[in-house]
Formats: C-alpha cells, structure tokens, sequence
C-alpha cells in the first residue's frame, strides 16, 4: 500500500526562505554601505583634524594664534600643499593596517580616494585682514579682562574734544614770535637784550625757543644712559608691500558665522594685542628685527630710530597741546605769565604787544614742560593727561632762566604705552593691521624652519569636497569644513 505525502509545506517554505535570504543580503548590503560611508566619513574628518592640527608652533609661540602654514616651511604654498598632505593623511586612515593583511585577503570595506578638492580657504590676510584680527581679539576677549578698555576710551574722548591732536603749538608760537618780531621791527626796536631787575628779557625767552626748536627733539628727550636700537630693515620683501602691489593670496574671506571685528571696542582691544605680544621702546622685543614695533605700526618707517623719533614728536605735540591747555586754564599761572611779559614789553617801551608775548612765553613753557613730560615717559614713568598743579615739573622762573629739565616727583597717570594705547586707537585702520602683519613675517623670518614664511599663505579655515569608492564600485561623495575657533 503506498502512502502519499503532501509537499505544500516545502513549497511555503522553500518560497519564504527565498524572500527571507533575499532580504539579508539587502540588510547586509546595507549594513556594508553604511559602514563604508561611516568609515569613509571618519577618514575626512580625521584627515582634517591631522591638517589643523600642522598649525605653526612659531605664529602661537609669538602671537598665539592658529594658523596652518600652507608653505609647510617650504618657498611655495597654497591649497595644493595642503591637498596633498590631507591625502597623505586619507591614504593612511583608509588603511592603517594593510602592512598587516596576509598576500591575497580582501576585505569589504576598502576605501579609495579618487577625488579630493579644496573648494574654499581662508587666509590670514582676507578681507583687509579680518581673518587675522578676529582671531586676535577672540584671543584678547577670551584672556584678558576689559576694564582698561573703557580708560583707553575715555583718553581718547578727551584728546578729541580737546582737539590736541590737531593743535600745533609749535607752529603757533613760532607764528606769534614771528609777528612780535615783526611789530618791533615796525618800531625801529632792534635791541632785545635788555633784562629788567628779576632778570627778565625778550633775548632769553627768544633763545629758549630756539633751544626747543633746534637741539634735536629726539636728543633732548632722551633720559640719560638711554640708547637707541639700530635696527633697520628693507619693507620690500613683507605684507604691506606685495599688498599694495597686489600680489596676496585670495581666499573667501571671513566665515559668515564668525563675529566681524568692526566695532569701536574690537579695535580698542585689538590695540591691546598689539601692545601685549609687539615690543615699543619702554618693552622691545629682543627677538623681533624691529625692537621697537608699535611705533612701526604706527608710523611705518623702516628703522627703529626713525620710528621712534616720529613716536617722541607725536608725544611731545601731544603733551605740548595739553600743557598750553592747562596753562590758559590756570588763572594763578596766567596771571604770572601776564606780569612778566608786561615788564619786557615795558623794557622794549612797547607794553601794547604784551598780550602777544605772554602768548608766546605760555606757548614756551608749555613745550619745555612737554620735554619734560616725555623725557619721564621714555624713563617708564607716567604722565597724567591733563595735569593737576601741583604734577608740573617746571616753573617760570626755571623757563626764563633755561633750566627747564628737572626731575618729577610725580609719577602717575599715563605710561608711554598707554600714549601709543591711545595713538593706535585713533590712527588708520587699515594701515594698522597691515603693517601688524608686516612684524609677524619679520619676526618668524628670523626663526628656522620659517625663511620664507608669508602671512597671506596661513589658512584659518577650508571646505573640502571628498570623493571616495569602496571595493564593489559604490562611490561616496561629500564635503566637510573645518575653521580654527
């Protein structure tokens, strides 16, 4: 008797376990996959990080910021340097360890790089700069506290609304003796010698301004035992230069997520970086080619000595302005200077021209005490920006005698980095930046390694597009952005 067997079941399930296996090795696909663009993902952003973290030890040793050297040391830079070590770096991470495949394995999730492209950078020197100068006052805002910003502030206000930056006693007095020359002449008074019992007399207060006028500002400012660096350097090779020719990099500038440093207190504390990480005569920076580099931001000669002299004229203007002020708003002074200037022009039987001279002996003594002043300055004491009394470092008597380089007992107010606090607060924007970039590339010339170092080949950010293919064809393409913060 033969017994029959229903096959159904074996069809039902031969079928199902069809679609069942068909599904697997969709899921295993797509398990593949998913860790191939994970892996690949991985590769770029270590690659990335491996990139960043080239930045170059010298800009953060001496500026403390972030920047990749595209030049990697080397005469030549730009996004292909870095293109090819970011695929050194992807060549290794896709593979760390095929040195220790045996001959013949084969794995799934083999990567290669068939495509790799810097799309976008930015340099140091973007948008007049900008990259630069946000990362420096994101530097200064995450250091230092701002309390001294707001003092720097009120200087400035007061210099403006006193307009002692445009005053120019020299010139003013010099103009005034000229017409009471001239007033004499007209009176035939040709003798100027005459002194009167106290010993007063027109030839002395003439001769003093002389002094002032001729002596050499810089040499009769100059504290005793002080020197002046001799460094000289040649501008043609540095920023500022190959900026006014137009021979920088171009990037895209600034990211639009980054703050612009454009407000008053942004330059107010990039100001600040300058005078904390760059040297100026009371603190030079042995290191640098230029000793005295604030005073090179600031007025952009290509020597130490001239900078400075051009430091010690704007000071001594300044000073000079705020001196004549305080002198026209002290009566007890004014009074004195009004006497002594009614008994010469007695003597010259001219009394009718005294207001003249008493103009010319206030602007006199205002210019000695600001040889004072900045004398004491240069020795790293301090000035008060308007001066009380009792902070005056010369009399009358000491002016129409000549003996006007007395030592202050005072010492408070301003230092001589607190006046370029103020000169780099109130001078050209552009130009300041500028030439601050100009003491970054001599100062990393000077190290080894950096011979060739540019600022406009430092990178602070890129965008990268990233092709890659695994083992069975499939390609993966993407793109990463990295930027220094």
């Amino acid at each position: 008797m033969q017994t029959k067997y229903n096959a159904y079941l074996t069809v039902y399930l031969s079928l199902i376990f069809g679609i069942v296996l068909s599904l697997l090795f969709v899921l295993i696909e797509g398990a593949a996959t998913g860790a191939i663009r994970a892996q690949a993902e991985l590769v770029a952003d270590l690659g990335i990080d491996s990139v960043f973290a080239e930045y170059n030890r010298e800009l953060l040793e001496q500026y403390r910021l972030f920047f990749i050297d595209s030049s990697y040391g080397g005469k030549n830079g730009g996004t292909g340097m870095v293109e090819k070590q970011l695929s050194d770096y992807l060549s290794y991470n896709m593979n760390p360890e095929e040195d220790l495949l045996l001959f013949g394995e084969h794995t799934l999730l083999k990567l290669r790089n068939p495509y790799l492209e810097i799309s976008e950078v930015s340099y140091a020197s973007d948008e007049h700069c900008m990259v630069w100068k946000a990362q420096a006052v994101h530097y200064m805002k995450a250091v230092y506290g701002g309390d001294l910003l707001s003092k720097i502030q009120e200087h400035v206000d007061i210099i403006k609304s006193n307009h002692f930056i445009e005053k120019d006693v020299y010139n003013e007095i010099a103009a005034k003796k000229q017409e009471f020359e001239e007033a004499l002449e007209q009176k035939e008074i040709q003798e100027f010698g005459a002194e009167s019992e106290e010993g007063y007399s027109y030839q002395k207060v003439s001769g003093l301004f002389d002094t002032l006028a001729g002596s050499g500002l810089l040499r009769l400012v100059l504290p005793t035992g002080h020197s002046v660096s001799g460094a000289v350097m040649d501008a043609g090779p540095y920023f500022s230069a190959r900026k006014k020719n137009g021979k920088i990099n171009q990037g895209v500038g600034l990211q639009k997520d980054a703050d612009k440093p454009e407000k008053l207190m942004d330059e107010l504390i990039f100001g600040e970086y300058l005078l904390k990480l760059y040297g100026c005569y009371t603190q030079p920076k042995e290191k640098g080619l230029l000793k005295y580099q604030n005073e090179y931001i600031l007025y952009g000669f290509n020597s130490d000595a001239a900078n400075l002299r051009r430091s010690v004229e704007v000071l001594f203007a300044l000073r000079a302005a705020a001196n004549l002020s305080s002198l026209y708003a002290d009566s007890v002074r004014k009074s004195e200077v009004d006497f002594v200037a009614l008994i010469i022009c007695s003597l010259l039987l001219s009394p009718e021209l005294s207001d003249i001279l008493s103009a010319i002996i206030l602007g006199i003594w205002a210019l000695a005490e600001a040889v004072s002043d900045v004398r004491q300055l240069l020795d790293g004491g301090r000035i008060s920006l308007i001066k009380e009394h009792k902070e005056w470092n010369t009399s009358l008597t000491g002016i129409l005698t000549g003996n006007f380089h007395g030592d202050s007992t005072y010492n408070k107010g301003l230092s001589y980095q607190d006046y370029l606090r103020v000169f780099l607060a109130l001078m050209n924007k552009e130009k300041k930046i500028t030439r601050s970039l100009d003491i970054v590339e001599m100062d990393l010339r000077q190290t080894n390694g950096n011979e060739h170092f540019r600022i406009d080949r430092c990178i602070d950010y890129i965008k990268v597009h990233f092709g890659f293919e695994d083992a069975n064809g499939h390609d993966f393409v993407f793109y990463k952005k990295m930027c220094y913060e």
